[in-house]
């Protein structure tokens, strides 16, 4: 049993941890009081291993010889088989002590009482295995929901396109009819009402002129609707349509750069539906003196469309992106396979932009 005056053993008694030392053999030769306390049984020798719980109980033992052996020991953890019958977490630190050679003499050590705090690991790490399966079921109904957003943006633009064409059959049949047959009729009666005081043939012409822009009309709002030179022309020949009449309808210059690329058909009418937005906005809110529009491929395998504006622009963080009719254009790109983009500031211009993976091309 080791030297300790009546102010040491005090201290030893006293103190929260159990405190035990052993010789250089490792057998257990002193023990405070708190081993009895917590344990209610003998622990010297190597009888403390019964008190340690059946799981850890080989482990402990061998870390113990080994340290024995080696002269190094980390600290321990493992539960102690309380006198009630339950047990606590406990860890069990040692230091030894050489003589002048190197020997080792004796070894001083304390198991301390952690079962607050290993439970309260186990609560955190419940808590975070909790957290991490909310978060992977999380993100598993956000990727199901936004397959299902996905497809249900698909599904509108296919029933919007398809309203679309059917709004054109219906200009095209009912007021191709009724304006082929008013023209018609006012030759007939400008034929039967010959000759004509000067008054009457210049409200016949004017009429007959009122016809022809009623046509004209017709046909630029069903090539809005169903852009047919798509089919007929291409992609870039369609552009340069729709481009043109804006140049014209708006006397603003155009700036184009297109390159000839073949699209799958829904990503065609995509590019062509967000030129056909972005113009739009050019004439309605941009005021701007010049317009640029590029379609081109990229050497990162990338196909990049974009409307730009020299205009006043706008906060594009702001919500009046939606105002703009954007969002609707931004989900059907990104049901198309692409990325949509936006950048402008206030008296900065804007610029619209869609890229889509060459993947895309046919």
């Amino acid at each position: 049993m080791p030297d300790i005056n009546l102010d040491g053993w005090t201290a030893l008694n006293l103190n929260p941890y159990a405190v035990w030392t052993a010789g250089s053999d490792g057998q257990v030769d002193y023990l405070s009081d708190r081993w009895n306390e917590w344990t209610g049984k003998s622990g010297f020798g190597t009888a403390w291993q019964d008190a340690v719980h059946p799981d850890e109980r080989s482990q402990v033992s061998e870390t113990w010889r080994c340290a024995v052996q080696s002269g190094e020991l980390n600290a321990v953890e493992h539960r102690l088989c309380m006198r009630n019958g339950q047990y606590r977490w406990m860890r069990t630190r040692a230091l030894l002590q050489r003589d002048s050679s190197g020997a080792v003499t004796r070894w001083y050590g304390a198991t301390e009482d952690i079962d607050q705090q290993k439970h309260a690991e186990q609560a955190l790490k419940n808590s975070e295995a909790a957290l991490q399966a909310l978060t992977l079921s999380l993100d598993e109904k956000i990727r199901s929901r936004t397959d299902e957003l996905t497809t249900l943006n698909r599904y509108l633009q296919l029933t919007r396109e398809e309203e679309r064409n059917r709004m054109a059959e219906a200009l095209h049949d009912d007021l191709g009819a009724l304006f082929t047959s008013a023209k018609f009729d006012v030759a007939r009666l400008k034929s039967a009402l010959a000759p004509l005081s000067p008054e009457i043939s210049a409200r016949f012409t004017h009429f007959t002129q009122m016809l022809d822009k009623g046509i004209d009309r017709k046909r630029h709002m069903i090539e809005d609707l169903r852009p047919s030179s798509l089919n007929t022309l291409g992609l870039v020949q369609a552009l340069n349509i729709l481009i043109g009449d804006f140049s014209r309808a708006n006397d603003l210059q155009v700036q184009t750069e297109l390159d000839d690329l073949h699209f799958k058909p829904a990503v065609q009418l995509t590019i062509y539906r967000l030129v056909q937005e972005a113009l739009a906005n050019v004439a309605a809110y941009a005021k701007a003196a010049h317009v640029r529009v590029l379609l081109s491929s990229h050497a990162d395998g990338q196909v990049q469309i974009s409307v730009t504006d020299d205009g006043v622009g706008f906060d594009a963080t702001s919500e009046r992106i939606f105002m703009l009719g954007l969002l609707g254009l931004h989900y059907r790109v990104e049901a198309d396979g692409g990325r949509f983009l936006v950048k402008s500031s206030d008296r900065c211009g804007t610029m619209l932009s869609a890229f889509f993976p060459l993947s895309e091309v046919s």
